[in-house]
């Protein structure tokens, strides 16, 4: 017995066929042998498409989203977003044991990150049509599985494909923010998006200094084991806890029509596109800062080892730690945009100093970085807040277009920043750093919050957000904005205006009931 039986909707993959009439219809399939690779094939689906009874959907009970579905999140999102990292810091390694070049060997990264963003644009957007839980969990189990063999291969055109197949279907965590935006309340939503969003970060610290611990000491190939075995614990924690949720889309969507509706809601809706180009330009400043900063602390004056320059990535667990916090006092507090502008205006104050200091003192990307990963995680989280309030039943596909366009900014950041760089230095890759995020506040200035239109501010500058989230949060849980007084006075002034409204269920005292029966009797 699968989830699907406990929904409210059909399932959305095709059910397994019934044994019992194919065995009626075919008598040599009883003779099957229990080890036949049809039969274990069928075991193995059973198995994974299986709901443990705690995980099962309930549309009287609803799953909850509790701090510790949280973490798991978290935690599943950091160890498989890392799958992408592992290989940066030991490419000279992968040179060797392959015996290429390590401008050869540069095209591992380069790979993945072509895998990551195919996974991003070709299955991330399916996660409106399948049930989340069997299609994140059907993606982990394949990337553990292949994974596999990168543990094994001493071949480097199998290593590189390997890298890019399993860089394609690393992106259950993008499938996991827009579950998130289902499961977890309108006014704790920023909040929670934020502490997935810090196990991201965290994947990507941990990953680059687990991969440098470990091939200090040992074989690279041990990281690469250690990964195996993470996969398939991430695949066992979500299969006994990760609850299954239905299909947005029960009826189904044709694929190609899922690709051309994401232009479709980019073009007609503004927000996501007000969203999209922040995202872009803040992805630009980010990567630029980091693919930069190496050039700048390996030369004089500081002339730091790539030990020394790798722990600068450390600075970033503190902004991750205070990513959550944020979010639970001031983004879920106020409107979005208030978050944006103000994340923004931190990494630009950190952008400038550390471009206009870090020259002669190490300070300035010390402060910088900090900054900037604060600001930029700030603006991310509040960005992707209110985008997953515009289509509820197309939240994967609106993630997809935000995320497109981030990656894009990241290539973007690189590209440029490397180039600015080496043409004119430090200060000149940080001012442009300086001129994206200034371009990011503006189309922020542009339109409000409850602007309808591409620009301006129509409906008010109030920032907190109480009469227009919470509100809808009561709505989305069916439960009535005011007391009982209220409602009972309410219904009363109803019945009063109205002598049609006889069906209005109120409990009175018997002097009301007489009052209301004389009123009745002289309208008669």
């Amino acid at each position: 017995m699968t989830s699907f039986q406990h929904g409210t909707s059909k399932p959305d993959f095709p059910p397994t066929p019934d044994t019992s009439s194919l065995s009626t219809a075919s008598p040599e399939c009883k003779d099957a042998s229990p080890s036949s690779p049809s039969t274990q094939w069928k075991t193995a689906l059973d198995i994974i498409s299986y709901t443990p009874k705690q995980c099962r959907y309930d549309p009287a009970n609803p799953p909850r989203f509790s701090i510790w579905l949280n973490l798991l999140f978290a935690f599943a999102g950091a160890f498989t977003v890392a799958n992408l990292y592992y290989n940066h810091p030991i490419l000279h390694l992968l040179a060797e044991e392959f015996g290429i070049s390590n401008e050869r060997a540069s095209l591992i990264p380069t790979l993945a990150q072509a895998g990551y963003a195919s996974g991003l644009l070709f299955l991330c957007p399916l996660g409106d049509v399948f049930p989340r839980r069997l299609f994140v969990l059907a993606l982990v189990l394949f990337t553990a599985t292949v994974w596999l063999g990168l543990c094994l291969t001493n071949s480097f055109a199998i290593f590189c494909f390997l890298t890019f197949l399993t860089a394609v279907t690393t992106v259950t965590p993008q499938l996991m923010l827009p579950l998130v935006g289902d499961l977890a309340p309108p006014h704790r939503r920023a909040t929670a998006l934020s502490v997935v969003s810090s196990g991201l970060i965290l994947g990507l610290l941990f990953a680059r200094l687990l991969s440098g611990v470990v091939t200090e000491y040992t074989s690279w190939r041990n990281i690469y084991w250690l990964a195996f075995g993470l996969q398939y614990l991430i695949f066992a924690l979500l299969w006994l806890f990760m609850p299954d949720y239905p299909s947005t889309n029960p009826d189904g969507i044709n694929y190609f029509r899922i690709l051309y509706s994401i232009f479709q809601i980019f073009i007609t809706h503004p927000l996501l596109v007000q969203a999209c180009l922040v995202g872009f330009c803040t992805s630009t400043t980010f990567t630029s800062f980091w693919t930069t900063l190496t050039f700048l602390l390996s030369a004089p004056p500081y002339e730091y080892s790539t030990v020394i320059i790798g722990l600068f990535a450390l600075i970033g667990i503190a902004s991750m730690f205070l990513g959550p916090v944020w979010s639970r006092f001031v983004t879920d507090r106020f409107i979005p945009l208030f978050s944006v502008i103000l994340g923004l205006m931190v990494s630009l104050t950190g952008t400038c100093i550390g471009t206009y200091i870090g020259t002669f003192t190490v300070a300035g990307p010390v402060i910088q970085a900090f900054l900037l990963d604060f600001g930029i995680q700030t603006a991310m989280i509040a960005n992707r807040s209110a985008i997953y309030g515009i289509l509820p039943k197309a939240r994967n596909r609106v993630n997809t277009a935000y995320m497109i366009s981030a990656f894009c900014g990241q290539l973007t950041g690189t590209a440029v920043g490397n180039h600015i760089f080496a043409v004119g230095g430090w200060t000149s890759s940080g001012s442009t750093s300086v001129g994206f995020l200034a371009l990011a506040l503006l189309l922020c200035v542009a339109r409000g919050p409850r602007e309808k239109r591409w620009v301006g501010w129509s409906g008010g500058w109030q920032i907190r957000k109480a009469g227009d989230v919470a509100r809808k949060g009561d709505e989305e849980r069916g439960r009535a904005g005011a007391d009982e007084e209220d409602a009972a006075e309410s219904s009363q002034q109803v019945s009063s205006s109205d002598g049609r409204e006889s069906n209005v269920k109120v409990e009175i005292d018997m002097t009301e009931v007489e009052s209301s029966r004389e009123t009745g009797a002289g309208k008669d």
